[in-house]
């Protein structure tokens, strides 16, 4: 199994000491993502500029804030730049981030982000690029430079079971996020049900669960800090990471994180979420710990897992959990 590293959200210069700590420490991949910090697409040619052989990632770009043929511009360009270590990682993100911060519609979220697959297969392809569907319509162009580099894998970011089998139907893999085991493996059976129904070998796809990773001698710290992490993307998140817990069997203790985050504020919260929860839905604790957790993944549908970072992280604990995840 591989294992990376999600690097979103961090200081700039974190991002660059982290990829070539990530590449020295072994790890096969690195992600750098969007929320409303940092660009992708720039910080994603600055790291391969600065790595030579860990595979690079967008973990996860919205299909809403680009248009397709620019998405397949960008996978094209940084294909380039890496020499084909580059793969696209899509997503909707959520309607708060789509709607308040780039006011575009948040519409037809399974079907827009179909559609935008295709149209960045068509751009990959070379060939005059005809699309007409619900979404777009596009005639008349083509990717104009001479390309060097191959194909581009396509992931989807996708938590729910239309959203699973629309990965299963069109992408390269399937990246859930933020997911409890049990219910990956769960959700495993409606990608693979979806792949076979479109001919397609699903042993073929890549299963890459993304998780919050934090990996200490001191496993308590590293504890404590997932646990303020879930609790944040749980109370305060909207619906997706509330939704996600309590379609795994943890609605009782996602409704408790949601209704004390609001009533009682962030620190409260984390400490209603549960030693169950962390172990299933992180990769957490001393060394020996997370290596127990991976093994579970490994034992799962799982083909590489991506760790990325509580929010309250200080560089120790970061430094750590790169160190770690390398050693498994």
């Amino acid at each position: 199994m591989r294992i990376g590293v999600n690097l979103s959200d961090l200081d700039y210069e974190q991002m660059r000491e982290y990829a070539v700590q990530a590449e020295d420490a072994g790890l096969d991949s690195v992600w750098v993502g969007e929320t409303w910090g940092w660009e992708a697409f720039t910080v994603l040619g600055e790291l391969a500029q600065l790595t030579d052989e860990v595979t690079l990632g967008s973990g996860i770009v919205p299909v809403y804030t680009r248009s397709p043929a620019l998405l397949g511009q960008a996978a094209a360009t940084v294909a380039e730049a890496t020499d084909d270590r580059f793969v696209m990682g899509l997503g909707t993100s959520g309607p708060a981030v789509i709607e308040q911060w780039h006011g575009e519609s948040f519409e037809r979220p399974i079907g827009y982000t179909a559609e935008t697959i295709s149209v960045i297969r068509k751009v990959l392809s070379g060939d005059t690029v005809s699309h007409d569907g619900d979404a777009f319509e596009l005639e008349g162009f083509r990717f104009r430079a001479d390309r060097e580099s191959g194909d581009v894998p396509l992931y989807v970011g996708a938590l729910g079971k239309s959203n699973v089998r629309m990965a299963g139907a069109v992408a390269d893999g399937w990246m859930p996020i933020f997911v409890p085991r049990q219910r990956i493996t769960e959700l495993y059976s409606e990608f693979v049900d979806s792949a076979e129904s479109r001919d397609r070998d699903p042993n073929g796809l890549t299963v890459q669960p993304n998780t919050v990773a934090a990996i200490s001698e001191d496993g308590e710290t590293a504890r404590d800090a997932v646990r303020h992490h879930i609790a944040f993307y749980v109370g305060a998140m909207g619906d997706f990471y509330h939704r996600t817990l309590s379609e795994a069997g943890y609605e009782e203790t996602a409704d408790a994180v949601r209704e004390t985050w609001h009533d009682e504020g962030p620190q409260a919260a984390a400490d209603t979420v549960t030693d169950e929860v962390i172990e299933q839905a992180a990769i957490v604790g001393t060394p020996e710990e997370a290596h127990t957790q991976l093994d579970a993944y490994a034992d799962g549908p799982a083909d590489e897992v991506v760790g990325f970072f509580p929010r309250s992280a200080e560089p120790a604990l970061m430094e750590s959990t790169v160190k770690y995840l390398g050693e498994y």
